[in-house]
């Protein structure tokens, strides 16, 4: 008879259940699933349905799973839990059964069981984020609120007179604009098939093959396990484009293997952090505020993920650069030789893990749509897992993934109906052109001066966020002060989009350093700080979007290549002057050091012919200084 014990199990960040509720836990997420599975091959639901049933099952889960505070029960879920999660049912199922109704016979006059039931969904997706990741998202949804109640005392241009608590909560509540808009359909309608396409893809033994071809690649490299966590975290991240979930499920195998090797922890910690926050723009799935991305600009999948190649590549050259001088200046060496698996061996056993990739993006050449292709990319990835016996999918895997897939979602998923309400206050206050217009007063219409400001504020928005929070957020305020002042709109929202994942590696709060800290038991602060430093391009890749629009593939052929030859010579020479070590001839002296930062300085932008000459002119100059100031010998093997 068939082992069923881990039905009744279900593990969670804050809560461990057992028995009836792991298996009501379990039963639900396989359901959730399971639906969006369906609509992503067939499609047969109604819009109402759609957005609905994924708020609901989402809040659903996270009661379930997450206390509602640190006495509360961590075996089972509360009383309160249970009224919540009965609460949310009534909610959003009266809504998902009344918007056709409400839509023809109600709209601008709403009844009392739609502003009372409206209420209730609103407190409850503040809960469900608040439960899940703190109360910055729910703070700042609440003064969003009540800047519409207020707005008569708002100062300048953000003014308003102010609106009625029933107008409030039938705009967030009765409409598609707010809880249930833009935002709540794309993850209903794209990224949460991703996350089951990634999780199937995981549970075929995909993510065993990608840590296996890293190692196998990059181990026998100086600074080798710096080199895997790179390299397996950038072929994970196009399944999960999550950078948290990144750095807890690559991190807890090369996080203590840099450790073992020489690496700081700190600097362990902070090397899988800013390479899982690579994996978010890492084509071809990516993070998923990329969907939101393509949805708000009205722009392909395919195409956001072609013009990323060349910024994902240019960032981990720029890393995997780093992370070797930091090897250099510890005098590292790779992998020993019977740590490592021979790359023919590992392509043998695995080339088909690469199979599900090339459906999702064939079908996506093809004209289908992103939820089509998730879905075909699920199916292939359970029928090739029976290339080998050891991998084949059984039911009880196929169950395990599907439930894998909905507790992937409660991280970012439990922000979504709080950033939904977010977008109404901004939408609905006419916020988004209001803030544009101060933010272009602020810069006095300076182009580099807004691009700063953005980045400042994507930074601060960002605290306890996750990247596809703050884009969502920035890209309703701040993107239109750049298109404003000239900007290409997909350039633009990329530029917002890059400096929103800066919140993952900037103090003071850095949810994927802190995450990337625990598992190496390093400070969270010096880990976070590690982590800008390593990844000191990801500050400067809004600013290139902007003004050397070739790295996005706009322009000749010719106008890309040079642009990306340049801007990667660039980077290495910015590593150099970053770490103070050259991949050959070890530490660099003080004046070559300085000659280097220039040079990084000059052929970051390419643009005028005379400036990138004069920036191969000085990176020349500083490999002379550096031979001729006869810099200490390497200590580490050459990669």
């Amino acid at each position: 008879m068939a082992d069923i014990s881990w039905l009744f199990r279900a593990q969670g960040a804050k809560r461990s259940l057992s028995g009836v509720w792991a298996l009501a836990f379990n039963l639900t997420a396989m359901g959730f699933s399971l639906f969006y599975l369906y609509t992503s091959g067939f499609g047969l639901v109604s819009t109402q349905s759609n957005r609905g049933v994924y708020l609901m099952l989402t809040s659903v889960l996270v009661f379930l799973i997450y206390p509602a505070h640190r006495n509360s029960p961590t075996d089972r879920p509360s009383i309160l839990d249970l009224g919540l999660i009965a609460l949310t049912v009534a909610s959003i199922g009266y809504w998902i059964d009344q918007y056709v109704s409400y839509a023809i016979f109600r709209v601008s006059s709403p009844n009392q069981a739609d502003l009372v039931m409206g209420a209730i969904a609103i407190v409850l997706m503040l809960e469900t984020s608040r439960r899940v990741l703190g109360p910055i998202v729910s703070v700042l949804a609440i003064l969003f609120l009540s800047q519409l109640y207020f707005g008569q005392y708002l100062p300048g241009k953000l003014a308003h007179p102010g609106m009625s608590v029933e107008r409030i909560i039938e705009f967030i509540f009765s409409s598609q604009e707010a809880l249930f808009g833009v935002v709540t359909a794309t993850f209903a309608t794209f990224v949460f098939p991703f996350m089951i396409f990634g999780a199937f893809l995981e549970r075929s033994g995909a993510g065993a093959f990608f840590m296996d071809l890293g190692t196998a690649i990059a181990g026998k490299w100086r600074g080798g396990p710096a080199k895997v966590a790179v390299l397996t975290s950038a072929l994970f991240g196009s399944i999960s484009g999550s950078s948290v979930a990144n750095v807890v499920t690559t991190g807890s195998f090369t996080i203590p293997l840099m450790k073992r090797t020489g690496f700081k922890p700190h600097h362990a910690g902070a090397i899988e952090a800013i390479a899982s926050t690579g994996g978010q723009f890492m084509p071809p799935v990516m993070g998923a505020g990329v969907f939101i991305l393509a949805t708000l600009t009205e722009t392909s999948y395919l195409y956001i993920a072609l013009i990323n190649i060349i910024p994902a590549f240019l960032f981990f050259l720029f890393l995997l650069t780093m992370v070797d001088l930091e090897a250099v200046g510890l005098g590292l060496k790779g992998l020993p030789e019977k740590e490592i698996p021979s790359v023919r061996k590992v392509l043998a056993g695995g080339w088909h893990f690469f199979l599900p990739l090339v459906v999702v993006i064939g079908l996506l050449l093809w004209g289908y749509s992103a939820e089509f292709a998730a879905f075909w990319g699920t199916v292939s990835a359970a029928v090739l897992s029976w290339r080998h016996r050891a991998t084949a999918m059984k039911p009880r895997d196929f169950a395990q993934a599907l439930i894998g897939g909905a507790a992937s979602n409660n991280s970012a998923g439990a922000a979504i109906g709080t950033l939904g309400v977010i977008i109404g206050g901004i939408v609905l206050a006419g916020l988004g052109l209001k803030f544009s217009a101060v933010l272009i007063d602020f810069s006095g219409g300076n182009l580099f001066l807004a691009l700063v400001l953005v980045t400042l504020v994507s930074i601060i928005i960002g605290m306890g966020s996750s990247t596809t929070g703050s884009y969502i957020i920035l890209a309703v305020v701040a993107a239109p002060a750049l298109i404003q002042l000239g900007v290409p709109v997909v350039a633009a929202h990329l530029a917002v989009f890059y400096a929103a994942a800066l919140s993952n590696i900037t103090p003071p709060v850095c949810v994927s350093a802190f995450a990337g800290a625990a598992i190496a038991g390093a400070p969270p602060m010096k880990t976070g700080f590690a982590a800008l430093k390593f990844g000191a391009t990801l500050v400067l890749m809004p600013f290139t979007f902007v003004y050397v629009p070739e790295i996005l593939m706009q322009g000749t052929w010719t106008e890309v290549i040079y642009a990306s030859i340049l801007y990667g010579l660039g980077s290495v020479a910015f590593a150099i002057f970053l770490q103070g070590s050259a991949p050959v001839g070890g530490r660099v002296p003080p004046i070559a050091r300085a000659l280097f930062g220039m040079s990084a300085g000059l052929l970051l932008f390419p643009s005028v012919w005379v400036i990138d000459l004069a920036g191969i002119v000085v990176g020349l100059a500083a490999i002379m200084a550096m031979s001729m100031l006869r810099a200490d010998r390497p200590r580490g093997n050459a990669s």
